[in-house]
């Protein structure tokens, strides 16, 4: 590997874990996209698939989810890919470099969330003079840490690995190439069980084992599966009630105040939302950032301009890809509070003076537009938490991962663009509804309907996890005795009783750990050097491609 490429390979991890914070979280770090990416500046794009792919496995149930620092899948992907194909190490040795790469990754995302309070508070500081710019400034230089924090390590690691990977690669022989081995491949049932743990409830948990049964017996894999789930699913909402979100019970629609130019600017300004995100404020430089040129446009006057900046700089965090809604009541709340109506000169005039939403202007206070922000970030944290990182995403990482374990070249666009299709429709969807019905938005969503959604959208992902249980965690019993005359194969008598009947036992086992809430990381710990361990004793064993 040249500089060269170890720095280009450190510069696109870097972006791709600055998208997550400018570009609205597009899933450019996923592993399923940039260990293709690595293997193709590297020369090597099947490895690059295959490992990507099985990296995503892994963390298929990991998610940055308010102040959580998951495993940083840009370092240990790209870092994992690169040392595996210079090395000449097989996927499931790769594994044993890139998930050490991507834990110890989370210290360089650590490092920068910390480093943006300073930045948080610079911008307070530029808000007490009403200086944009300066917020601007804060702002891009949050996100050039949060780039450097992930860009430089990888570089180091792609540097000062290479040698030491190299050693290892030669080393691997015997009971030690077989016990990695085994590691490698069991490491997938921790990111399964994380997923399922997100999804599952009691009565919703036999779709799970519905989607192993299928591709355990028939071989119909996951993809096959999923789109059985997704009918199953649509089935299911249909017999509950279906899914209209809107009730139409009232016709009554909050005539914006804010401009279509406006609106337009809050949308691609929604992006950035979680820039130079910090563990005290989180995503409060972002959210401000997006509402500047509304706020300039409104207050003229800088003592009016500098107070508004400072109350959005306050603590804010909420989904990146539902930004929408809170926006659009902020920004008409703010164009309400901007407004200095005369004083009426009648009681009649008085009376007269609401306008839409039975808001006047003058009733507007900043604690009326606090407690909107406040109030609305949780719920839609938790419906798009559960709705998208915890479902839509991983189903589409399944897909993709296994199609990139066989090689195939469209793994990533497979994950890619189905779901950042939903991520832009949702955004702006999201937001004009925001505009157009106003606080009764929610008032207006219907529950059940929300809730039959999620229960089927449960039903389509526990189908295709336990699809990916049934075809991907790849584990025998390599043990075997001899009886009179007959060898008896332990593997083959397995089979008889239930077709990947160990890799099930394995995804249950570190369900169950996860359930009573044992740490992610020592289970993945445990996994690693538990699978070593019997893999090296011949008592699991991978069965030969």
């Amino acid at each position: 590997m040249s500089v060269g490429q170890a720095l280009l390979l450190a510069f696109i991890a870097g972006f791709a874990y600055f998208s997550r914070r400018f570009m609205g979280d597009l899933f450019l770090e996923r592993a399923i996209v940039l260990g293709p990416v690595t293997g193709l500046i590297l020369g090597d794009l099947p490895t690059g698939l295959i490992v990507g792919a099985s990296l995503e496995l892994i963390f298929i149930g990991a998610a940055d989810i308010g102040g959580s620092v998951p495993p940083n899948l840009a370092i240990g992907s790209i870092i994992g890919t690169a040392l595996a194909i210079d090395s000449g190490l097989d996927p499931g040795q790769a594994l044993l470099i890139a998930v050490p790469a991507a834990l110890l990754g989370s210290f360089g995302e650590l490092l920068a969330k910390a480093v943006s309070s300073v930045f948080v508070t610079g911008a307070e500081r530029y808000a007490d003079r009403g200086s944009t710019r300066g917020i601007t400034a804060m702002l891009h230089l949050g996100n050039l840490v949060h780039f450097l924090c992930i860009a430089v390590p990888t570089y180091l690691g792609l540097v000062l690995g290479n040698d030491v990977v190299r050693g290892l690669a030669d080393s691997i022989r015997g009971p030690v190439g077989d016990g990695l081995a085994v590691a490698g491949a069991v490491l997938p049932a921790l990111g399964f069980a994380l997923l399922m743990n997100t999804l599952v409830t009691t009565s919703l948990l036999p779709f799970f084992f519905i989607g192993f049964l299928l591709a355990a017996y028939t071989g119909f894999g996951v993809l096959g599966v999923a789109l059985l789930g997704a009918m199953v699913a649509a089935l299911w909402i249909s017999h509950k009630g279906g899914i209209r979100l809107v009730r139409s019970d009232s016709d009554d629609e909050t005539g914006a105040l804010v401009s279509k130019r406006d609106q337009r600017r809050l949308f691609w300004r929604s992006f950035a939302v979680q820039s130079a995100f910090s563990f005290d404020r989180m995503q409060a430089i972002g959210f401000t950032w997006g509402m500047m040129p509304l706020l300039k446009r409104i207050y003229p006057e800088r003592q009016d301009l500098s107070a508004a900046l400072k109350r959005h700089l306050t603590f804010f965090n909420t989904h990146p890809w539902l930004p929408g809604p809170i926006y659009a009541l902020v920004a008409d709340l703010e164009t309400r509070h901007a407004t200095k109506p005369a004083k009426p000169k009648t009681d009649k005039e008085v009376n007269g003076a609401a306008v839409a939403d039975g808001i006047g202007a003058s009733d507007v206070s900043v604690q009326t537009i606090q407690g909107v922000k406040g109030s609305l970030m949780g719920p839609l944290a938790g419906v798009g938490d559960s709705a998208f990182h915890g479902t839509l995403r991983p189903i589409f990482s399944g897909i993709g991962a296994s199609l990139g374990m066989q090689a195939n070249l469209l793994a990533p666009l497979i994950f890619l663009v189905p779901v950042n299709i939903v991520h832009v429709v949702v955004r702006w969807l999201t937001l004009k509804a925001g505009f157009r019905l106003g606080s009764r938005l929610f008032e207006r969503i219907d529950q059940s309907a929300l809730r039959r959604l999620m229960e089927g959208a449960s039903i389509t992902g526990l189908m295709g996890v336990g699809a990916l249980v049934g075809t991907w965690l790849v584990v025998n019993v390599p043990l075997s005795y001899i009886e009179g005359k007959a060898t008896i194969k332990l593997q083959e008598m397995l089979d008889h009783i239930m077709p990947k009947l160990v890799p099930l036992l394995i995804t249950l086992l570190v369900f169950w750990l996860v359930r009573r809430g044992a740490n992610a990381v020592l289970i993945l710990i445990g996994l690693a050097v538990g699978g070593f361990a019997l893999g090296a004793l011949g008592v699991l064993g991978v069965p030969s491609s």
